[in-house]
């Protein structure tokens, strides 16, 4: 099928929405395991030296919020993941957002 300007705006405002959402929910999944984190951090460095400080309390926060989630198991690595999606016919390309991500690493 080729696309037109309508099909690929459309796909681009859904890609946009999507964005949008998962921004918001990591924002909030920040703010539920980080109350009182500084918000004024300048570099990746900043916010690394500031979480390595304490890395005991914060994994004790992050899996207390796994288990508010109803998450159980340990977490595997992604390319794990990625072999357990692909076994189960879960294809990265057939998701749009999953493919921009796979096209831009191609890139």
């Amino acid at each position: 099928m080729a696309e037109t300007p309508e099909t690929l705006a459309r796909r681009l405002d859904q890609l946009e929405k999507t964005v949008e959402e998962t921004s918001w929910q990591l924002s909030w999944l920040f703010d539920e395991l980080f109350p009182e984190a500084p918000k004024n951090f300048k570099t990746g460095t900043e916010v690394m030296a500031y979480y390595g400080r304490n890395k005991k309390r914060h994994a004790k926060i992050f899996r207390e919020m796994r288990e508010k989630m109803g998450i159980s198991g340990k977490p595997i690595p992604a390319e794990e993941l990625q072999a357990r999606m692909v076994r189960n016919g879960i294809r990265g390309e057939d998701n749009e957002f999953s493919s921009a991500i796979i096209k831009e690493r191609e890139e």
